[in-house]
């Protein structure tokens, strides 16, 4: 499967100390991420599927597949977690 963005960086998770106090407070809510994937038929025949992670909606990834890629013939475009 092919990528139009690079992955988030993967970073340690911090070790807390002993003598550091414990966060009582809700933690914050982040915004889940979209990402779609792409099933894309070429005019000369050849199939591809692309993972598109850094669209803000459906339309913004199918414009970029039609920006990234030559030739689409046909393009089908889901949204998964």
């Amino acid at each position: 499967m092919h990528r139009f963005a690079e992955s988030d960086v993967l970073r340690e998770p911090e070790l807390a100390s002993s003598s550091s106090k414990r966060n009582t407070s809700t933690p914050r809510r982040t915004r889940s991420r979209l990402r779609f994937i792409a099933a894309v038929r070429f005019a000369n025949g050849q199939r591809g599927n692309f993972s598109i992670d850094n669209a803000h909606d459906l339309e913004e990834a199918r414009r970029m597949v039609f920006d990234e890629l030559e030739e689409v013939a046909t393009v089908l475009i889901t949204s998964y977690r």
